[in-house]
């Protein structure tokens, strides 16, 4: 494909990583595998600010 006012080629991944889709997509994969491990998820959590809290960094 040809720029009608330059002439100049249209880069082939233009359209492609502009796409709104792609980024909806990526967060929602990354939602299902966070609800998927949530309960490791929550723990990992709690326990890192446990272990924060108690280091005296607070």
């Amino acid at each position: 494909m040809a720029d009608a006012r330059t002439g100049a080629a249209w880069p082939v991944w233009r359209g492609r990583l502009t796409d709104p889709a792609v980024p909806v997509l990526a967060l929602v994969c990354g939602a299902v595998a966070a609800a998927w491990y949530a309960p490791i998820l929550t723990w990992a959590i709690i326990g890192g600010l446990a272990g924060y809290s108690l280091s005296g960094s607070v």
